[in-house]
């Protein structure tokens, strides 16, 4: 991997409070997820385009954070650098399967 390519950024996080960055394109395992303002976390898994990372560790039952607001909850732990999705959070909006968009 070229030096370029290892510093470039390839994640946003939105708001201050938030405890997750969104992947600006497919972020890999083992690959270091950056934003402009010098975020940065190890992706412990494949981060899809689009797809949220976690910031820090989020305890189960924990809001999700993103833009500054809670957009879900966590359903089990979320470890640093996990994929943050709906096998894992719960919509703060809506409560069944077939409507589910986190």
């Amino acid at each position: 991997m070229t030096e370029q390519a290892e510093t470039a950024i390839n994640m946003i996080v939105l708001a201050a409070g938030d405890n997750v960055g969104v992947a600006t394109r497919d972020i890999a395992a083992g690959a270091m997820a950056r934003d402009i303002k010098g975020h940065t976390v190890t992706a412990q898994e494949a981060i899809p385009q689009g797809h949220k990372i976690a910031l820090a560790d989020i305890p189960p039952e924990a809001a999700i954070c993103r833009f500054g607001v809670p957009v879900g909850i966590a359903r089990q732990a979320i470890p640093t650098g996990h994929l943050a999705h709906v096998h894992n959070i719960a919509s703060a909006y809506i409560n069944n399967d077939e409507d589910h968009y986190e």
